[in-house]
């Protein structure tokens, strides 16, 4: 895991962000807990829509977008692999009113999961706080818990619960403006714990290789930026 704080120095490029309307959702609805069931907010007929997207880097196509442009700035120097192993970024933004969380879970191939229930997680994941002001509350915790590639319906309700790590155990990553975590969000079981006050905004990013892509690119599950 690596935890860098004051990540983006370009200050033009953090007013761009946070003046952006359209960077974030502006609300994920008011359940407290946030993406309660499988794509609940890829349809673009939902309530509150915030999509899966994917973009297959800057060495084939153009960072033609503002996110495209910030995934960018995150991964240049942080990737695992050679670009030639890597089919892409799976990536999505949330914005949490104080009292939402994220339950437990492992970023995966959602439309894989959804289609046969066989778990099939990224190479490496990020999450990133662009934010200037603090909050109270919104932990990241991750837990002792590795899932393996190829796992059969393990992300059911309760199967996941079952391998929470005790609080004591848990490794608590605090919100921090302009915090980047870049951490295994696809095999680490993890969650986050409700806002006090404020409101927590974060961009998801996950590395998905050539050898192991998301089913979305073949389904035409993603919604792809231009």
């Amino acid at each position: 895991m690596k935890v860098i704080d004051n990540f983006i120095t370009n200050e033009s490029l953090l007013e761009e962000i946070r003046n952006d309307e359209n960077f974030f959702p502006q609300t994920m609805g008011d359940e407290q807990k946030v993406n309660y069931s499988i794509h609940q907010y890829h349809d673009q007929d939902s309530k509150h829509y915030s999509p899966y997207m994917f973009w297959d880097g800057w060495w084939r196509s153009p960072a033609n977008t503002l996110k495209k442009r910030v995934i960018q700035e995150i991964w240049k120097d942080n990737l695992p692999l050679p670009y030639d192993q890597i089919c892409g970024f799976e990536y999505w933004a949330k914005t949490f009113k104080p009292g939402q969380y994220l339950g437990l879970h492992i970023d995966e191939d959602s439309h894989l999961y959804k289609e046969s229930q066989i778990f099939n997680g990224p190479t490496i994941g990020c999450v990133y706080y662009p934010d200037h002001e603090s909050i109270d509350g919104g932990f990241l915790e991750l837990h002792e818990f590795l899932l393996e590639d190829g796992s059969k319906s393990q992300l059911e309700r309760g199967v996941l619960e079952s391998m929470a790590s005790p609080i004591e155990k848990r490794e608590r990553i605090a919100f921090k403006p302009n915090r980047l975590i870049v951490f295994d969000a696809g095999h680490i079981l993890h969650n986050t714990t409700p806002t006090e006050s404020g409101t927590r905004r974060v961009l998801v990013v996950n590395v998905w290789s050539e050898d192991k892509k998301p089913l979305g690119l073949q389904n035409n599950g993603f919604y792809l930026e231009k």
